[in-house]
């Protein structure tokens, strides 16, 4: 995966030489209050300073209620260095949606600093550079993606085309799923929080084969969007390819595995792609339901929403 993300910033190289060629023009450097109500999405994260020029993103691998200390020090470091907001990305798809209405929320925004260990289940980091790159296609589906569900069905079309304008370039520092190196520079704080530094220049600096600084808000008014419904699997009219059976081998992984039937389905996997279809709830599995299952339960309810 480390190799797909360096690969993603070969082929941008372009675009971002059009981008720091535009941003050398912008000699004023403004700043603007975030919109009323900012940031509109809850979420793993912190708010910091609201006319920082950078947000960081640390890639959640784990369950929610088991993060290990090596992230929570990345998300600490980009709020000591002074990051607009610095929190987690779990999922390529609501998750994503809500990073997307809170930078759209400030202008101020321009940079993400992109860290952590890529999660195999979900690959949001990776998703997060094809969408910066290649934007969706007609059915919100992100160009390129190999997740599971790499839908943006909850946002308007505007709201994404207005992300991918507003951040001016991703720092990827991801690493591969299971790196535990903390001298990686996607796992190191002081790594992070130089990549926030950098882009707080009033003069273009060189970081990690980066120019950046601080090119001031976005010209355009900040934006309060909230999502009101969350569809996370393909809906009628939609093109599903294959999204509800691969979420379904995700969802598999948290079932007791031993096709007992009871559930009315001949296996554990067919009822793992019924619950992607949202055809089956996760209460219609008995053994799930037994004391013993609560971390199972509460997994699988993370990956449905």
């Amino acid at each position: 995966m480390a190799a797909q993300s360096r690969a993603v910033c070969k082929d941008a190289a372009p675009q971002m030489k059009e981008l720091r060629t535009r941003l050398a023009k912008e000699t004023i450097v403004l700043k603007v209050k975030p919109v009323d109500g900012y940031p509109p999405e809850e979420g793993r994260f912190t708010r910091g300073n609201d006319y920082a020029p950078v947000a960081v993103c640390t890639i959640l691998d784990t369950l929610e209620y088991k993060v290990p200390l090596d992230l929570q020090s990345l998300v600490m470091a980009g709020l000591d260095a002074g990051a607009a907001i610095s929190g987690m990305l779990q999922t390529e798809n609501v998750g994503l949606e809500k990073m997307i209405c809170n930078v759209v929320g400030n202008p101020n925004i321009r940079y993400i600093v992109l860290c952590g260990r890529e999660s195999e289940g979900h690959f949001p980091g990776a998703t997060l550079l094809c969408l910066m790159k290649n934007g969706v296609d007609e059915g919100k589906h992100i160009i390129g993606a190999t997740a599971p569900t790499p839908y943006l069905y909850n946002i308007p079309m505007h709201l994404i085309d207005r992300f991918r304008n507003q951040i001016v370039g991703v720092i990827d520092l991801l690493c591969k799923p299971g790196e535990t190196d903390l001298k990686t520079p996607g796992l190191n704080p002081k790594t992070i929080g130089k990549a926030v530094w950098s882009c707080f220049q009033e003069a273009p600096v060189e970081f990690m084969g980066y120019t950046v600084y601080d090119v001031g808000a976005y010209p355009e008014p900040p934006i309060h969007h909230k999502i009101v419904y969350k569809v996370t699997q393909p809906q009628p009219g939609m093109n599903p390819g294959k999204s509800a059976m691969d979420m379904g081998f995700i969802l598999h992984k948290f079932l007791p595995g031993d096709n007992c039937r009871e559930c009315g389905k001949r296996t554990c996997l067919a009822f793992a792609v019924a619950l992607a279809k949202s055809r089956v709830r996760i209460e219609d599995c008995p053994l799930l339901t037994v004391p013993g299952r609560e971390m199972e339960r509460a997994a699988l309810t993370r990956l449905l929403e």
